[in-house]
């Protein structure tokens, strides 16, 4: 039998930073960005939004929870408890998610008495917004995948965390870095099913958290190109040249948009410093110290470093990051005829 534990690892092989990335947004949009000392805590809230439902079904549909069990070795002495250890965990699981979010804060701006049992409490809908987004990547990851193999094209997933409110900014910017590389594209709504995640939180989440998600998302599209851009997610559809072209001037702009490439707050920050670098706000060297000395892991440090690379020559002299210089405009043909003969000339004359 397969270890559940291979299963879950599949699955993080699988969709690896789009998921990370995905739950980061989502934690972001309703607490706020988390240092990186309290990331345990949002492993916790993950498992136990993702345990939830699962506990729930095994309840109602009692041949599931038989499935599930199938899983592991249930001791004889605790099998007449099982039923009871489920309804007492479809009970504990959101509480124990909103314990957990209660010490996400900073020491000082924590909740305390009515204030803490509130946030335990909305341990419930916090529980199934968390659940939501991360299935739903599960699932739609996939999918850009399978009309790309039904149209021959190839599909590139780039991990972003859009920050909360910038989502139409980024939208203009990536339209207008696509534009730039000569690629032509338009406008539409994306399909409905792609809000769900958004609009949940919306929903689940009150009035604060409804002011961070779009409400709608848009898709840019062009001839044998289309992309879709996810708060957590850039899902790029095309043809292979034409999907190259795109992904190079989207990368390079993404280094100054408002979207995160990293997922942890300490990493997020030097994003934050990096973006107003690269408008003459901050200084480069201060942060490439910064880097150096920050206890990152390699995979955000390689991020970072690559995105401080690409700020420093946005900001360099030729200012401009592309990879090839713009051509020199060439002088009229007969110009060209006239210094050719000159030339010609004098070397006939020994000169």
């Amino acid at each position: 039998m397969l270890p559940v534990g291979v299963v879950f690892a599949f699955i993080g092989r699988q969709l690896g930073r789009v998921l990370t990335l995905a739950f980061n947004w989502a934690t972001i949009v309703l607490f706020g960005r988390i240092p990186q000392d309290r990331q345990m805590y949002l492993s916790g809230m993950a498992a136990a939004a993702l345990a939830w439902p699962v506990v729930l079904a095994g309840i109602a549909f009692p041949s599931l929870a038989t499935f599930l069990l199938g899983f592991f070795t249930v001791p004889d002495w605790l099998t007449p408890w099982v039923r009871l250890i489920m309804l007492a965990l479809a009970i504990l699981l959101p509480l124990v998610n909103g314990a957990l979010s209660s010490r996400l804060p900073d020491e000082g701006k924590r909740p305390k008495g009515r204030a803490l049992l509130t946030t335990i409490l909305r341990g419930y809908p916090n529980s199934l917004a968390l659940f939501v987004v991360l299935v739903w990547m599960m699932l739609v990851a996939p999918i850009g995948k399978i009309r790309a193999l039904l149209r021959r094209w190839e599909s590139v997933h780039v991990p972003i965390a859009v920050k909360p409110g910038s989502y139409d900014t980024v939208v203009n910017d990536l339209s207008a870095a696509l534009e730039r590389d000569g690629i032509d594209v338009g406008r539409r709504r994306a399909h409905w099913a792609y809000e769900i995640p958004g609009k949940v939180l919306a929903v689940l989440g009150g009035e604060a958290v409804r002011a961070l998600v779009p409400a709608r998302l848009t898709e840019l599209y062009g001839e044998g190109f289309e992309m879709t851009l996810h708060p957590m997610d850039l899902s790029l559809l095309g043809r292979k040249m034409t999907l190259s072209h795109a992904r190079a001037a989207i990368v390079r702009e993404l280094a100054f948009t408002e979207a995160y490439q990293t997922w942890s707050k300490a990493a997020q920050a030097i994003e934050d410093r990096l973006v107003k670098a690269a408008r003459a706000e901050d200084d480069l060297d201060a942060i490439g110290h910064e880097l150096k000395v920050r206890d990152l892991g390699f995979e955000e440090w390689e991020i970072l470093y690559r995105l401080l690379l690409q700020v420093k020559l946005r900001v360099s002299l030729t200012e401009m990051d592309a990879m090839g210089m713009p051509e020199e405009e060439k002088p009229p043909l007969g110009d060209r005829v006239t210094a050719a003969v000159r030339v010609l000339a004098g070397r006939a004359n020994g000169r």
